[in-house]
C-alpha cells in the first residue's frame, strides 16, 4: 500500500522536525502509540494499540529514524507484529518552508500480512488516511504550544 501526502503545520521546519523526531511528542500525538523506548541511536522499541476493524489489537515492534538531515528530512522505518499479522513501513518524511509554516511531505510504502491484509486495500488506505489526519492535527497543536 502506498502512503503519500503532505500537511501544513504552522511552525518552522526546524520545530516540525524536532516534534516529529521526539519520542515523547510522538507518544502524545500518534493515535494508538503507547510506548517508545530507545534501543540505540535513532531506534526504538514501540507498542501500538489499534482499535479499527480486523486490525484491532496490540502490536509490538520497532521504529527507526534513518538518513536524518536535521530540519530537512528523514526516513522512518517501522516493523510491527500483532494479533492481526504484521506491518512494515518505509517512508521518507521531508520538511519544506511554506508561506504559513512548514509543509510536511511523506511518501513511502506499507506492507501488511496476515488477517490485516484480508481487510482490503481500500479500507486499509482509509484507516491510514484517518490516522495520519489525526496525527497531524495533534502535531499542529503541539507546534502551536511552541510557536505561540
Amino acid at each position: 500500500m502506498q502512503l503519500k501526502g503532505h500537511k501544513l503545520v504552522e511552525a518552522s521546519p526546524a520545530v516540525c522536525y524536532r516534534l516529529l523526531t521526539d519520542p515523547e511528542v510522538l507518544v502524545r500525538t500518534m493515535p494508538g502509540l503507547k510506548r517508545m523506548e530507545p534501543t540505540g541511536e535513532g531506534t526504538y522499541a514501540a507498542d501500538l494499540e489499534m482499535g479499527v476493524a480486523a486490525i484491532r489489537g496490540r502490536y509490538a515492534g520497532t521504529m527507526a529514524i534513518q538518513d536524518a538531515v536535521e530540519g530537512s528530512s528523514y526516513r522512518l522505518i517501522m516493523d510491527g507484529q500483532g494479533p492481526g499479522g504484521f506491518v512494515n513501513v518505509n517512508m521518507l518524511v521531508q520538511f519544506q518552508e511554506a508561506e504559513k509554516g512548514c509543509d510536511v511531505a511523506y511518501e513511502g510504502e506499507a506492507k501488511v500480512g496476515g488477517t490485516v491484509a484480508g481487510v482490503g486495500q481500500r479500507m486499509l488506505s482509509g484507516v491510514a488516511s484517518f490516522i495520519m489526519n489525526q496525527f497531524f492535527t495533534s502535531v499542529a497543536k503541539e507546534a502551536k504550544k511552541i510557536e505561540g
